[in-house]
């Protein structure tokens, strides 16, 4: 039989496993190869969160992954419902939009779930490696008298918070990071779940300032991670569409603490209905002969599903703005050209570019298919366009139709004056079927983008 430290160190393989994974994802999605280019973001966080839970279980022989593994596959359905539920917020705060994303349905779907299931696992895998490393443990506080005051005075926040993101967006969207705090804590606390009030009434809010550095460690690489993917989500935040670190505007980054003291709120109140059981090593115990029963759980299970299914139905048709580019929707190419382009494996305009993107590169096409040069330029133009901020190919060739052939005629536009175009376009039913037109503050960013890409190409002799 193998010894207790040959079964640890097999059991601790998937911290191995999950750098290896990050190592190659991060080399062939700079290579550009696919799926990797598109997939990345997923990647990453799945390495991350195997990556942290073994650095976990090795400083103290327990982790989430290892020893509470049931819990585990549980939170990824509520990790998919939580950050559903913000994606239905977003819905009516249009704070930031989807690009590149699969064009196949039965794909896109389960991608979406793949991707928010991560959500939980990255914030909470974060907060309980840093306890493990003994942050902020001499911390202390005055201790709170938590009253009816107390309670009364948060849920009315709450309500007021939660009318103002849906009733005035625009200038209460940083609300939509907190309104859940304020309305599930007091109701936490009141049952006797699992509640950062009643931490901070025995004099410590050590929890509470380890979920905001998580946060803000998890805000800092979604951010960078989502930066380098072809897939991705791009951010149009009233009043902040200029100033970015990556996509996120910089007083965004403020957003994540909170954000993951929300879900922890969150999560603690779906476990009242768990018989208090959590995911931390502490609650995870207490009540494991307890079962919720049979029809209520499967019940919740349908109802949840039903929630998230309609709003990716609503994500496809307002959230999602391009998908997969395809040379085959730029529109202007012969079909034998086509299909010279897919003998060599040319199906997106960036390996378009690559081909033809040079001088010589376009003297060699001109040469074989027998095309002149200017109609290649057209091509090269067009797949240049299309890479603006995401655009894509569908959206490229709209754009043609109103006579924006390039970055540079894009970069001369009035964004108002564009977007009134492609309004009366779609209105017209002139755009390509399955496209929506985009809104004012997308067509802003496509032509602050291509207003840098054309000063950029300006400036290089």
């Amino acid at each position: 039989m193998p010894t207790s430290t040959q079964m640890k160190s097999k059991k601790n393989l998937h911290g191995i496993l999950g750098v290896a994974l990050l190592v190659c994802s991060e080399i062939l999605m700079l290579k550009g190869i696919e799926p990797f280019a598109s997939w990345f973001y997923y990647c990453a966080w799945w390495s991350y969160i195997l990556i942290v839970d073994s650095l976990i279980y090795t400083i103290k022989k327990n982790s989430l992954i290892m020893n509470r593994g049931g819990e585990f596959l549980l939170m990824l359905f509520w990790s998919v419902f939580i950050w559903t539920f913000f994606e239905a917020v977003n819905l009516v705060l249009k704070n930031w939009y989807y690009v590149n994303v699969v064009a196949y349905r039965f794909i896109r779907w389960p991608g979406y779930a793949f991707a928010y299931a991560t959500v939980l696992p990255g914030v909470f895998e974060t907060t309980e490696l840093l306890e493990s490393l003994g942050v902020f443990k001499k911390s202390r506080v005055k201790p709170l008298s938590v009253n009816r005051y107390w309670i009364v005075g948060l849920l009315t926040l709450g309500i007021v918070s939660l009318g103002g993101v849906l009733l005035y967006p625009t200038y209460c969207f940083p609300l939509t990071w907190g309104f859940l705090i304020f309305l599930l804590e007091p109701i936490n606390y009141l049952k006797g779940g699992t509640s950062i009030l009643r931490e901070w009434e025995r004099g410590t809010l050590r929890k509470f300032y380890l979920l905001l550095l998580a946060g803000f460690i998890c805000g800092a690489l979604w951010e960078f991670w989502n930066f380098w993917a072809v897939t991705k989500w791009i951010y149009t935040v009233p009043f902040f569409e200029e100033l970015k670190l990556f996509e996120m505007p910089i007083l965004g980054f403020l957003g994540f603490p909170p954000f993951t003291v929300e879900c922890y709120v969150f999560y603690n109140f779906i476990s009242l209905f768990r018989y208090q059981r959590g995911w931390e090593e502490d609650t995870y115990g207490p009540n494991q002969g307890k079962r919720v029963k049979f029809p209520f759980a499967v019940g919740t299970f349908i109802a949840v599903s039903l929630f998230c299914l309609l709003t990716f139905s609503a994500m496809d048709e307002k959230t999602v703005n391009s998908y997969w580019p395809d040379v085959g929707e730029l529109q202007m190419m012969r079909p034998e050209v086509l299909e010279y382009f897919a003998s060599r494996g040319i199906t997106t305009p960036h390996a378009l570019l690559a081909t033809i993107g040079s001088a010589q590169g376009k003297k060699e096409l001109a040469q074989k298919c027998a095309i002149s040069e200017s109609e290649i330029t057209q091509w090269v133009h067009l797949a240049q366009l299309s890479l603006v901020k995401g655009m894509g190919t569908r959206n490229a060739y709209v754009l043609t139709v109103i006579g924006v052939e390039s970055f540079s005629d894009l970069a001369a536009q009035d964004p108002a004056l564009l977007y009134d175009k492609l309004v009366t376009l779609a209105k017209e039913q002139l755009r390509p079927k399955g496209t929506a037109p985009p809104r004012e503050a997308i067509v802003r960013l496509w032509v602050r983008e291509a207003r840098k890409k054309a000063s950029n190409h300006q400036k290089v002799p």
